[in-house]
């Protein structure tokens, strides 16, 4: 308040802005994002439109509860899932017969021919095996195993040129890229619309609750038997489903809010998993007398299996990065150690607020320290910072490899990192350099193996702490693993006029003179079928025949000494094999998310005669296993959680 001799007291009332005077401030900002967003999405500009409404209506409904700065990250999760909604609505159009298709003029195809152009042009500025692998994954929509049946190369291969080839082509062509035409929005229309939406909702709500408050009475008056004259006592249908709302047993899925656990945890231990005797479409069979597990029969993950020890929650902000409260990256589980640390790649933003002026690092987090934290610094060749592309950690040893810009010589590293004394240190002159691509690349605690060559199929080898010599060690391979102290290997000879001979062999003596490897199985393969990946432990060695069309395929698992050998049926492919043991963890890669597994292989480890398998909670998980520890990814839209925990070495019956 203020008085003075001329005016009389003026007083000004500051208030803060209210709910609809901020969605309308969001819907002015963010109205071109979401637009942008539909129309890649769905590919039409009116529909985009019903898209963003659509969206807007959604967010407006919940605005109070979205918190502050994950507003377009939530508003985008809800359009993408209102557009694969209306995917799943429309699988199947009518198409109208040839006397009744409507004719128009003909359109102008110049846009069409300038962006086949485009791409050609991006394309010829591809190395020739990433532009062999990017046309026959994505322009011939082949999947990986075809693509690496048709160039004659590794599964592992293909995954890291395509990786490659997508990203230089998406450099190459985001210069010239088109901004899409964004319709004039009026904020004030958009807050109406949606403030109407709302009200038939909370019509529409409040009615379903007069039906229920109904229904609860009645139930709760006939819950018990109702004597009825010349009956008896009879349950009345109110008195049913007033029992199956209330007697509930335990959920397969629980979001890890605060004070909960992220598992189900049933009064008693779960029963196995059921097995049969394998059959002729069980693939080749060349185990001692196995059991076969469908993958469909797994049961939920429960608290007997694991003891929860961390749950770190994140948010998925407009780069698609999932940070946690610290705004640090959340750890990608793929990266655990056996001492609890997860490495991860990530990047240290500079000052002035551009990601790429940013020093990519390699990150931990975990049990050693929550979330995520920096690390050691990636490094800089001929001017440019390279990019990582894989990661793997064996004991106290992280190994990585990289990839430099285009015109550089070499192109591809291998590099490492040991921990000492909790912190990290990096060897910055680099294990391995080749022109050409590295594929497929394993640790033990003392080497390291990769494949590369002409073909991406030769092994080779040299020790961990840089003073070795590469060696040469074989051809035609097209999986690779390695534990502590030990390798495992998947060779390929193909015949023009028969099956294929595939073999795996189990090193333990990897010396500068060539290999002393042991043969573990030998197959014969239909050339549809391929071995993709392996992994090793002292008690299993296990392997995956998958079709190269991407179909159905078979996960083989050899004890190794006393136990049984078993076979899972696939739904699909599979991705991050990982044992300890006798657990084996993977992530099935069919539909349109992943299931993560856990599966108890050997009796030892079950509790039972027999092996059991178990399905990690949530929505497209990414799970990992280290030693007793395993981590695992939930991704629920705008957010994500990473939890950790503990795996019981049996399942106590």
């Amino acid at each position: 308040m203020t008085t003075d001799d001329d005016a009389g007291p003026g007083v000004r009332v500051e208030v803060s802005r209210d709910r609809d005077a901020e969605f309308t401030a969001f819907v002015r900002d963010s109205a071109a994002y979401l637009h942008r967003t539909a129309y890649l999405l769905c590919g039409d500009g009116h529909r985009a439109e019903e898209l963003v409404q659509s969206t807007f209506e959604r967010v407006y409904r919940t605005w109070a509860k979205v918190r502050p700065g994950t507003q377009r990250a939530y508003a985008r999760q809800i359009l993408v899932n209102l557009r694969i909604d209306g995917w799943r609505h429309t699988r199947r159009e009518l198409v109208p017969g040839d006397d009744r298709l409507p004719l128009g003029t003909t359109p102008d195809h110049g846009g069409h021919v300038a962006l086949r152009d485009e791409l050609v042009r991006g394309l010829a500025q591809l190395p020739s095996r990433q532009r062999k692998v990017v046309v026959l994954r994505h322009l011939l929509d082949l999947p990986e195993a075809e693509v690496a049946r048709e160039l004659g190369i590794a599964v592992g291969t293909v995954k890291a040129a395509n990786s490659r080839g997508l990203a230089r082509l998406r450099d190459l062509l985001v210069a010239g890229a088109e901004p899409v035409e964004t319709p004039a929005v009026d904020e004030h229309a958009v807050l109406d619309r949606s403030r109407a939406a709302l009200r038939r909702r909370r019509t529409r709500q409040a009615a379903g609750a007069v039906v229920a408050a109904v229904l609860l009475v009645v139930g709760v008056l006939t819950r018990g038997p109702v004597p009825l004259p010349w009956v008896g006592p009879v349950v009345l249908p109110g008195g049913q489903l007033l029992t199956s709302l209330l007697d509930v047993g335990p959920t397969d899925a629980v979001v890890p809010d605060e004070g909960s656990t992220p598992v189900a945890c049933p009064e008693q231990p779960p029963a196995p998993s059921p097995t049969r005797a394998p059959t002729a479409e069980d693939g080749n069979v060349v185990l001692d007398d196995p059991v076969v597990v469908d993958a469909a029969a797994g049961r939920p993950l429960t608290c007997f299996d694991v003891t929860v020890e961390a749950v770190t929650s994140g948010v998925v902000g407009d780069d698609g990065v999932a940070v946690a409260e610290d705004r640090n990256p959340l750890p990608d589980p793929r990266g655990l150690s056996e001492s609890g640390k997860i490495f991860h790649f990530g990047a240290a933003r500079t000052d002035d607020g551009d990601p790429e002026t940013g020093d990519q690092q390699i990150r931990t987090g975990g049990w050693s320290g929550g979330a995520s934290r920096s690390g050691t610094s990636l490094t800089v060749h001929e001017g440019s910072r390279v990019t990582p592309t894989g990661l793997t950690v064996t004991g106290d040893r992280v190994v990585w490899s990289e990839t430099s810009a285009p015109g550089t010589s070499p192109r591809d590293f291998l590099r490492t990192m040991v921990l000492v004394d909790g912190g990290s240190s990096a060897l910055m002159d680099p294990l391995v350099t080749a022109d050409g691509e590295l594929g497929l690349f394993a640790t033990t605690r003392a080497h390291v193996l990769w494949t590369d060559g002409p073909d991406g199929d030769r092994l080779s080898g040299t020790t961990l702490d840089g003073d070795g010599t590469p060696t040469v060690l074989g051809d035609d391979v097209t999986a690779l693993a390695a534990a502590a102290d030990e390798a495992v290997f998947a060779t390929l000879t193909r015949q023009a006029d028969g099956p294929s001979r595939a073999a795996i062999s189990l090193v333990r003596d990897l010396g500068e003179g060539g290999l002393d490897a042991d043969l573990v199985a030998e197959l014969e393969l239909d050339p549809s079928v391929e071995i993709a990946d392996l992994a090793v432990s002292h008690d299993v060695i296990v392997w995956t025949l998958l079709p190269t069309d991407g179909g159905p395929g078979t996960l083989h698992v050899q004890v190794r000494g006393e136990g049984r050998d078993s076979i899972v049926r696939l739904p699909g492919a599979v991705d991050d094999l990982r044992v300890s043991g006798g657990l084996v963890t993977w992530t099935g890669t069919d539909g349109e998310a992943g299931t993560a597994y856990l599966y108890r292989a050997t009796p030892s480890a079950s509790g039972y005669d027999g092996p059991d398998l178990a399905r990690y909670p949530g929505w497209s998980v990414r799970a990992s296993l280290s030693g007793d520890r395993t981590a695992w990814l939930e991704d629920g839209g705008a957010r994500q959680w990473l939890v950790e925990a503990v795996v019981a070495p049996t399942l106590e019956r």
